[in-house]
């Protein structure tokens, strides 16, 4: 439905993988091989990335390639394939999910990996990933996953149509605040919003809270109910009571179906879209003529965290090619392959040296300067049950008017307090 969704179904499944090497000659080398089922389309530019990646490993190395592309429908029983022995060598995975897989033991350690030399190049593969990105890609035992692109969050607008903000974007939460009142009193709709997306929705109070307060504030409220009573969080609540409050969305947003609101939005209806880093390819189609999208933190002051999370390839514990999978994965950090992340997925890459696509440099630039990063969601989306049932749903009601910030607060360290009992 969404690249969230994507990146959430890339955590799920695939079928069948190779077999060990049968018994061969005395003397006889065994071909290497290397089994993958992607998450991917064939005709996705990702895709088609991969295709050509696979192409050239088999080619160069000599290495038996088993690829195919399962898309999202196909990847509903990875985990306890791999749990089993008979997962691929390789699949995708990205930050958001990678916890379910550390938990079971399903993921390869890679830190040997940035050991290795990309190919070609004269440099290991640690040279390539900046600090935050590989932070992003790895778990309390070391690098899990290696990452081919960059995610993030922001707020996006069309700097040809608003000039304003490309020329001085607002540094506080009161600038923001004014120009959405400008835009307000100009007749326009500040801001587009999808809400029948919880997940989108939560944007607005994830963001505020963990930019201004760094990495764990989020998380805290999933794992410790007294989390709640932390004044930053009402402080982030009553943001997000602001913007209810202030008629800012478009009307009767809680009840607009994706892709509706995104989508007016790239036509010009609404000035602003708070989003992720695939907004601008997602919505290329109803792009407005001569549009031009660029993006902006939201201005919350404190510690200023931006967000980095990663989508990229993990090593399955389990596989029959543990060592073929990771020559590939230092093969496939090569800048040509990585470059096509951003001219033809129009996705920030995860090599520093890449620049990211015109639209998303503001970002990358964002990423690279940042004094303080999180992951995405700040990982409190790890606990599903938490996350799904408990915690979106109640910030739906703020997001909506039903409750205002001291309520949910209320409600939230309550709520909290029930799950992790029942829990126990």
């Amino acid at each position: 439905m969404t690249a969230v969704l994507a990146v959430g179904a890339l955590a799920l499944g695939v079928s069948a993988c190779g077999k060990k090497n049968s018994e061969l000659p005395a003397g006889a080398k065994a071909q290497e091989s290397l089994v993958y089922r992607s998450s991917w389309g064939a005709d996705e530019p990702q895709g088609k990335i991969i295709k050509s990646l696979f192409d050239d490993f088999a080619k160069e190395t000599g290495a038996k390639v088993d690829l195919k592309f399962v898309g999202r429908k196909g990847n509903e029983s990875l985990s306890t394939e791999m749990a089993s022995g008979r997962g691929p060598d390789l699949f995708d995975t990205s930050t958001d999910n990678i916890a379910t897989f550390s938990a079971q033991n399903l993921v390869a350690p890679l830190d040997d990996v940035l050991r290795a030399q990309v190919p070609g190049e004269g440099k290991p593969v640690r040279d390539v990933l900046p600090e935050s990105v590989r932070q992003a890609s790895s778990d309390d035992k070391g690098l899990a996953f290696i990452p081919h692109t960059v995610i993030s969050t922001a707020v996006w607008f069309d700097a040809a149509k608003h000039s304003d903000l490309a020329g001085a974007p607002p540094q506080s939460w009161e600038d923001f605040i004014a120009y959405l009142d400008r835009a307000k009193k100009a007749g326009r709709t500040p801001i587009g919003q999808d809400g029948t997306i919880n997940f989108y929705n939560v944007y607005w109070f994830y963001t505020a809270l963990v930019r201004a307060n760094g990495a764990g504030s989020l998380r805290a409220l999933a794992t410790d109910a007294a989390a709640w009573d932390r004044p930053e969080v009402l402080e982030a609540a009553e943001k997000v009571e602001q913007l209810a409050k202030g008629g800012y969305f478009q009307k009767d947003f809680m009840a607009t179906k994706f892709p509706a609101a995104q989508d007016a939005w790239a036509q010009g209806k609404y000035d602003l879209n708070i989003n992720g880093t695939w907004l601008a390819s997602e919505t290329k189609p109803k792009l407005a003529t001569g549009a031009k999208i660029s993006a902006f933190q939201l201005p919350v002051g404190g510690k200023n965290s931006v967000e980095v999370g990663t989508l990229g390839w993990g090593v399955n514990a389990k596989g029959d090619n543990i060592e073929t999978a990771k020559k590939f994965l230092a093969f496939a950090l090569r800048k040509k392959y990585i470059e096509q992340i951003s001219s033809a997925a129009l996705n920030i890459p995860s090599r520093a040296d890449v620049p990211a696509p015109e639209h998303l440099m503001a970002v990358q630039k964002a990423v690279a300067e940042a004094a303080a990063t999180h992951r995405t969601y700040d990982d409190a989306a790890a606990d599903k049950a938490w996350w799904n049932d408990t915690f979106l749903p109640l910030h739906d009601r703020l997001i909506s008017g039903k409750v205002d910030a001291a309520a949910f607060v209320k409600d939230g360290k309550a709520a909290t307090a029930a799950y992790l009992a029942n829990k126990n």
